[in-house]
């Protein structure tokens, strides 16, 4: 055994001091890194803090901790000084520097001092270990939506994260001090982070401060949970609910939630974010405890919102999921101030046949709120317990037709060109996208998808009707109703083959119905269009191509368990022109929008007069023919492409209607060229109409 004693002090004794550590340590294998400087202590056994050899010659600090800090300072000192320009003595010490050191490590609230650099990295995996395991804090930010900020691509969340954490971090912290948001995301008009437990105070002196014009409101939910909370919070909600159920009256009473004790016992309201999840958890609870949809049309009838503060459905609006049948909807004496608040319900509840609404703003802000509420459900027959619609008149209503009825799709194809394109397409897009791209699209073709959420669904079709998500189609949607900013829908749209190659790549593999086996589950239009631009560019004035609109549907597939996941509506439109493509095709643009399942029924042709009396029809009805002169809706000749689109409009109202050119153009130019009003016009004008106004008198 080796007799220990202090350190040998002077250079040669450093030296050899140096030669007698490298050789006692143990040779662990590979490239070994050279100490340039032993860690020098005094008799006591404390640290040396006076400078090495090496960093007496301007060599750089190294190491990590305490330690490396007061080197660096020793070295600063050693520089020219700023009042005589010469280079300090060799042995002398800035203690400004090092207090200042020193005090920037305390302020890092370490327990365990900084040694040399192995003990200090051994020390931060350590923490790094423990910070990991140690669960996150929720602070919850308001304002965001008031600020000059939200303007900006991606709402402005990167911008207000940033300034967060510049903001709550300290001047002088080193980079392992600074604040730093490690989860975030957006509910409703709070941003929601996830922060140390350390950081939280930092966060939180934030409160009341000025972001980009607007005032933060911060709110944190206190300790973290535990994981044993999550199934007390379940047992909590449903006793809520088992509390609040009336069974004879079949009534879900969820008025006065705010003052419920078991919830405010928990503090369930004390803070946005845990109020924001709330709703939704019950919504979820009360959908697991039956057994299909019809149990749960018939145990819930009747839903009170009474007297909880609201002034926007987006906290409840997973009602209308949750209990899309009920009959009897109470919204009296909350915060409502206008009809745009309640928008979100717009078309849901469609079995509703009682809203109350009493004690909201909204019955003085908007004096007509009831014939609004009238459009918005055909079934509603009582507002605030006053009758508005005799039941007869629901039945009416229910039964009324459109100003023009719904006839068979308008398929105008040239040469069978569209038939076999959607015949080949189809097919391809389900067997091998890679081929499709390249042989239908070309490096000017462009392709955009978008998600229609709030599409109407097929309440009848439960099975396909399922709560589904958009995660794999969400990051490519341009709809332009919420992308607003320029570079993000200029970044959605897909040109070249490459470029939509690869977004085919990333969507889910899909499986669509055999259109010869199951037309009535498609619907198929084709126009001529004119001045489609020339890819050869040999005619100025543009080609002819087609556009093809096409609603159907699909199954989204698993291909390893060949099995299919989820039903989804959807429509397509393309616009073909001639190209270089499999039969000489190329796809100009195509533009795809999906929903979620909606049936087949919108597009079904309305009963004739024979098959209302019990006859069945042999097949829809067909628009009509109308003969055209040479040239007609073709631009050329002298005709401006304003004046052949005015042709094609009139060609359009004409099969539709079954009058004679002349006459649809005269609809059209009394209507100020808009096909819907021509329409209408049309259905009040046709019995005053003279014979000879029809090619075929309907």
């Amino acid at each position: 055994m080796q007799k220990s004693g202090s350190a040998p002090t002077g250079p040669r004794a450093s030296r050899q001091s140096n030669r007698l550590v490298a050789s006692r340590q143990p040779n662990r294998g590979g490239i070994q890194k050279r100490n340039a400087s032993a860690v020098r202590v005094d008799r006591d056994g404390d640290l040396v803090m006076e400078a090495s050899t090496t960093g007496a010659r301007g060599g750089r600090a190294k190491g990590n901790g305490s330690g490396a800090a007061i080197r660096g300072a020793a070295n600063i000192s050693r520089r020219a000084t700023p009042d005589t320009g010469r280079r300090a003595p060799r042995t002398g010490i800035d203690t400004a520097a090092i207090q200042k050191a020193v005090l920037r490590d305390m302020g890092s609230n370490e327990s365990v001092p900084k040694g040399p650099r192995s003990r200090t990295h051994g020390l931060r995996g350590r923490e790094n270990t423990r910070e990991a395991r140690e669960p996150l804090r929720t602070i919850t930010i308001l304002g965001l939506k008031d600020s000059k900020a939200a303007s900006n691509r991606g709402g402005g969340i990167s911008e207000l994260i940033a300034w967060l954490e510049r903001k709550a971090t300290h001047p002088d912290a080193s980079s392992r001090e600074a604040v730093k948001i490690k989860k975030s995301r957006m509910e409703g008009d709070a941003l929601i982070i996830s922060v140390r437990s350390e950081d939280v105070s930092k966060i939180e002196r934030l409160d009341n401060y000025d972001f980009a014009g607007a005032k933060l409101k911060i709110e944190s939910e206190g300790q973290p949970a535990t994981q044993s909370e999550t199934p007390n919070t379940i047992e909590l909600l449903k006793g809520v609910l088992s509390r609040r159920y009336n069974v004879e009256a079949r009534l879900l009473d969820l008025s006065q939630l705010g003052t419920d004790p078991d919830l405010v016992n928990v503090g369930m309201f004390n803070s946005t974010s845990r109020e924001s999840k709330f709703f939704p958890a019950l919504m979820k609870i009360c959908d697991g405890l039956f057994k299909s949809p019809k149990e749960k049309e018939d145990a819930v009838v009747s839903v009170t919102l009474a007297s909880n503060a609201l002034s926007e459905i987006a906290s409840v609006t997973t009602l209308s999921q949750t209990f899309p049948s009920i009959r009897n909807l109470d919204l009296s004496n909350n915060a409502f101030p206008n009809m745009k608040s309640l928008e979100g319900w717009r078309w849901k509840f469609r079995k509703l046949d009682h809203l109350i609404l009493s004690g909201n703003p909204v019955e003085q802000t908007e004096p007509k709120y009831k014939e609004e509420l009238l459009k918005w459900y055909p079934t509603l027959t009582t507002i605030n317990t006053i009758p508005v619609r005799a039941p007869e008149e629901v039945a009416t209503t229910m039964g009324e037709k459109l100003p023009l009825p719904i006839l068979g799709p308008s398929f105008r194809d040239e040469a069978s060109i569209t038939e076999n394109f959607v015949k080949q397409f189809f097919l391809g897009y389900d067997k091998d996208r890679v081929a499709l791209a390249n042989g239908y699209y070309d490096n000017k073709s462009t392709f955009s998808l978008s998600i229609n959420t709030s599409a109407p669904r097929a309440p009848e079709d439960s099975a396909k009707n399922q709560a589904v998500g958009w995660d794999q189609y969400i990051k490519r949607s341009r709809n332009l109703m919420k992308v607003t900013h320029p570079p993000a829908r200029s970044a959605r749209m897909f040109t070249g083959t490459e470029a939509i190659r690869d977004c085919f790549s990333t969507l889910p593999a899909t499986r669509h119905p055999d259109l010869m086996a199951e037309p009535q589950k498609w619907c198929i239009e084709c126009h001529t269009i004119p001045g489609l631009p020339d890819p050869a560019g040999q005619s100025l004035s543009g080609v002819g191509g087609l556009m093809v609109m096409i609603h159907g549907e699909f199954a989204e597939v698993d291909v390893a368990a060949d099995r299919t996941t989820v039903t989804r509506s959807f429509d397509r439109t393309f616009v073909l022109g001639p190209g270089g493509g499999i039969g000489g095709i190329r796809v100009a643009t195509d533009t795809l929008v999906l929903r979620a399942y909606g049936g087949f029924e919108a597009w079904k042709p309305e009963e004739t007069e024979a098959s209302s009396r019990g006859k069945a029809t042999t097949a829809p009805q067909q628009t009509q023919q109308i003969p055209t002169p040479p040239g007609w809706a073709v631009p050329g000749n002298g005709k401006t492409d304003e004046q052949a689109g005015k042709e094609q409009l009139a060609l359009t109202l004409s099969e539709f209607t079954g009058m004679t050119l002349e006459y649809s153009a005269m609809c059209l130019e009394q209507s100020d060229w808009k096909l819907d009003g021509a329409a209408m016009a049309f259905e009040q004008a046709k019995a005053q109409l003279p014979p000879d106004a029809f090619v075929i008198r309907k």
